[in-house]
């Protein structure tokens, strides 16, 4: 089973994350990276939903991300979400294309209850890339992931 570090003291909370979308408008401009506020928050949407199971894995890619994933994510998690590298890869069906149009309020809404069910899960679970994890790994991928593309919008203050 994988077993991930704790979440930095840095990294907010589902609750913490939840509040920061109050004060996020459609017109907010990243720090870096292509993706605007709403396609931002479909994409962290998105990647809850894999977490969740949602999205399926080709079965090269599970292979890959069960060899090397955990070394990936054991190092990203011990650091601080501001610290994570910018512009890193994403797979497609996760990934927002420049183009898409993608209404704030209703992404908004589909990541709140996205928290919702993260906030919710206990026991193990089976990570469609990476296996058995526990419920809390799952929270801390979540919320660091997302944390660091709020950082990328200014919600949680500065990246640099």
């Amino acid at each position: 089973m994988l077993t991930l570090p704790a979440p930095t003291d840095d990294t907010p909370t589902l609750a913490d994350l939840a509040a920061a979308l109050d004060h996020l408008q459609a017109d907010t401009t990243p720090r870096w990276g292509k993706m605007n506020a709403p396609q931002m928050v479909r994409h962290s949407a998105r990647f809850t939903d894999l977490y969740l199971g949602r999205i399926p894995v080709a079965l090269p890619l599970r292979l890959l991300a069960r060899l090397i994933g955990p070394i990936f994510l054991r190092k990203v998690l011990r650091g601080s979400p501001p610290a994570t590298p910018k512009n890193l890869g994403t797979l497609p069906a996760i990934r927002s294309a420049p183009d898409l149009e993608v209404d704030l309020a209703a992404a908004v809404a589909d990541l709140r209850a996205r928290f919702d069910e993260v906030a919710a899960l206990e026991g193990t679970l089976d990570h469609p890339m990476y296996g058995k994890m526990e419920a809390e790994s799952c929270r801390s991928l979540v919320r660091h992931h997302t944390a660091h593309h709020f950082n990328q919008f200014g919600l949680l203050g500065p990246t640099d």
